[in-house]
């Protein structure tokens, strides 16, 4: 039988965690085609600004070819009351390059467009964070046109993310 003084502190509602605020971020992201590194810096309490710049590791790329990229996101963090759980959307420009090498012939093919994307993060502690991300830009699809690598038209790329970082 319990007592009314430990059934009373069953119906306590559990204290959520007291996260230190931060003012800046660095980690990765990854998934099976892309590993990359990203920082983050909050100007504000639900604003702030993400960079990033990736690598990406496509099974169709000759030797001596390669890609990657970077994107620069101005994010909003979505309030909740749950400060383990932060919701982000972000908005911002992405730049693409894809250096192409037939052997005979190389060169460089680089794009500058928008892009955005959602996402969720975990905090495990005041210093440490992983979240899931997904990134949709406007990219492009290259070919060889006239002898010489060419974009041939448009895309919409998806790229989803698992991220892990430090706050600062």
């Amino acid at each position: 039988m319990l007592s009314a003084f430990s059934l009373a502190a069953q119906d306590l509602p559990a204290d959520a965690p007291a996260y230190k605020p931060y003012k800046a971020s660095f980690g990765i992201l990854a998934n099976p085609r892309v590993i990359g590194v990203q920082t983050e810096a909050r100007f504000l309490e639900y604003f702030g600004v993400r960079l990033a710049a990736t690598q990406v590791f496509d099974p169709h790329h000759r030797q001596n070819e390669f890609s990657g990229g970077g994107l620069g996101l101005l994010t909003y963090y979505v309030p909740l009351k749950n400060k383990r759980i932060e919701p982000v959307l972000g908005l911002g420009g992405v730049y693409s390059l894809y250096h192409w090498d037939t052997g005979s012939d190389r060169g460089n093919l680089s794009d500058l467009n928008v892009g955005g994307g959602v996402g969720v993060n975990l905090r495990f502690s005041s210093d440490f964070r992983v979240g899931f991300s997904v990134l949709a830009a406007n990219g492009f699809v290259a070919d060889y046109v006239e002898g010489s690598m060419r974009t041939v038209r448009r895309k919409l790329l998806v790229l989803p993310a698992l991220t892990f970082d430090i706050l600062l």
